[in-house]
């Protein structure tokens, strides 16, 4: 039995409780595979993700991320055990038939290296995050229960959700539309991203059109 779970989910940004799912786990004889793409280089003291900020490495049988996310390149990766990873090397059909990575993918190496070397940068989007957050909130809006650089505004209504979302581009900012399949059919929302090199004014500038948004849709 093979339980899977994102550590921080991709549309709400709220994070798996991780410490009760690998309770269970252990009560059940499952193992525990975490998919940590939107929490690497976000989540913990070190950017190592959930799985650090938890403490829960001792706990984790299978963790898999991404690339081009923190690491701005492309591709993932999967971290395991040595039976594991030559089980996964000779059984996967996307493994077999892939070509090997060029060059380029020593930018991840450097990448993986400049989250310690350069921890201002998180510390910086952590401040980002506590702002943004913050002037979100402070509007009114249904920003669910996220817990990290992923900001949904809950709309509800699709057709309210796709003209408030061209609203905003019309008004400067670009923002994504996430509608039924990615979420429930009541659960539209505007998905955001919030990013280290983002400044105040940016996010001042973005807040500004929410404003604007709130009242122009009776939010």
């Amino acid at each position: 039995m093979l339980v899977i779970i994102d550590g921080v989910y991709s549309q709400d940004g709220d994070l798996a409780p991780l410490r009760e799912i690998i309770a269970l786990c252990k009560k059940y004889g499952a193992k525990l595979m975490v998919d940590d793409a939107h929490g690497t280089g976000v989540i913990g003291k070190t950017g190592r993700g959930l799985i650090e900020a938890c403490d829960a490495w001792n706990d984790v049988d299978l963790i898999t991320g991404t690339f081009s996310k923190t690491f701005g390149h492309i591709g993932g990766y999967v971290v395991a055990s040595e039976e594991m990873v030559n089980y996964l090397k000779y059984q996967s059909r996307q493994h077999l038939f892939s070509a090997s990575s060029t060059p380029a993918a020593l930018a991840i190496v450097k990448a993986i290296e400049l989250v310690d070397e350069e921890p201002l940068w998180m510390s910086a989007l952590h401040a980002n995050i506590q702002y943004f957050r913050h002037g979100l909130l402070a509007l009114g809006l249904n920003i669910g229960n996220t817990e990290s650089a992923i900001f949904p505004v809950r709309v509800g209504d699709k057709i309210k959700n796709a003209r408030i979302c061209h609203a905003m581009q019309q008004k400067g900012v670009y923002a994504n539309q996430i509608n039924y399949p990615a979420v429930s059919m009541k659960d539209a929302r505007i998905r955001m991203g919030v990013t280290a090199l983002h400044e105040k004014a940016h996010l001042d500038e973005v807040l500004n059109v929410w404003a604007d948004i709130k009242k122009e849709f009776s939010l």
